[in-house]
């Protein structure tokens, strides 16, 4: 994925289908300057870490 689709993906009220590792995320915010994302997978946790912005995958 790309720095602007993660950030258009974001920014929209309908969290569209983000994986990461296999399992779905939510982007919680972006980073411009390292170009990483903040993400808390869907079902198992609260906890947020942050990943580069290529390693995460739309489902279509």
């Amino acid at each position: 994925m790309n720095l602007m689709r993660a950030k258009d993906i974001k920014d929209d009220p309908v969290m569209q289908d983000v994986v990461y590792n296999g399992k779905y995320v939510y982007i919680e915010d972006v980073n411009d300057e390292t170009q990483e994302a903040l993400i808390r997978y869907t079902k198992e946790s609260t906890d947020t870490f942050e990943v580069d912005v290529t390693q995460l995958t739309e489902e279509e």
